[in-house]
């Protein structure tokens, strides 16, 4: 299987808004995420990282966060979109041995692709182990709210899978200058003790993101941030034109 293809079309699956996947260039220059931020995620994307995105209303932007930092995959993991509960129950068998990205396109109750719902829940998040990661996205608007849905019955998730979660990500939607204004209102990272710390908060009064806190990985942020510049610098935001680049700057460091 070619797995850059594969992965190309299991986020294209997510596109919700029709016309060309947005990519992170394209996030960063509409303001939905700045520079280092970008860094920060795909830093602990490269390392490994679960990754769940939040908002409470629809069209938020939640899907599109999501599929942007997915491009962030190192080479060689494929996505698994989880379209029946017997993909998860399949890759609970497996064991965790060989690297993969567990796909669920919505925790939620509706009848559509890739959602999930009731105690696949709490084995979709007991997937992360070792190599083998998830992704999936949630209607709710903070760490609490997201931890009380994902804790409670039928889904019944616990606070050591949940907290098996390196990053997560809330969005942000309102309506400024005659228009809707999206970005990451908040950015977490697992802290290691079964909980997780805040690393960015956006102002919305001055609409500026602000550092609030540090990341545990100890790898050094220059190299991906300088990456993520150039990027942006570079004026091509088509999501395969920046998933070439991204596995050639994984190539180099």
């Amino acid at each position: 299987m070619d797995i850059e293809w594969h992965n190309y079309r299991q986020i294209e699956m997510l596109n919700q808004r029709g016309g060309r996947t947005l990519s992170v260039v394209d996030l960063i220059r509409a303001g939905t995420i700045d520079v280092e931020m970008a860094a920060c995620a795909m830093r602990a994307v490269e390392a490994g990282a679960s990754l769940l995105t939040g908002a409470r209303p629809g069209g938020a932007g939640k899907t599109t966060l999501m599929a942007a930092l997915l491009n962030f995959l190192p080479a060689e993991v494929p996505l698994v979109t989880v379209d029946h509960p017997g993909v998860i129950t399949d890759g609970l068998r497996r064991g965790a041995d060989e690297p993969a990205c567990y796909l669920a396109h919505e925790i939620g109750s509706g009848r559509y692709l890739g959602y999930i719902w009731g105690r696949d829940v709490a084995d979709f998040l007991a997937l992360i182990e070792g190599p083998r990661r998830v992704a999936s996205c949630l209607h709710a608007d903070t760490l609490d709210e997201l931890s009380a849905i994902l804790r409670s019955r039928p889904l019944g998730a616990t606070p050591e899978t949940l907290a098996a979660v390196d990053l997560i990500a809330f969005m942000h939607v309102d309506v400024h200058g005659g228009g809707y204004r999206r970005r990451v209102s908040a950015y977490y990272e697992a802290d290691g003790r079964c909980g997780h710390r805040l690393l960015f908060q956006w102002d919305a009064e001055s609409d500026r993101f602000r550092r609030v806190g540090e990341s545990r990985d100890g790898k050094a942020l220059g190299p991906y941030v300088d990456f993520v510049e150039r990027l942006v610098e570079d004026g091509q935001p088509d999501s395969q034109e920046v998933r070439r680049k991204v596995l050639d700057f994984y190539s180099r460091v």
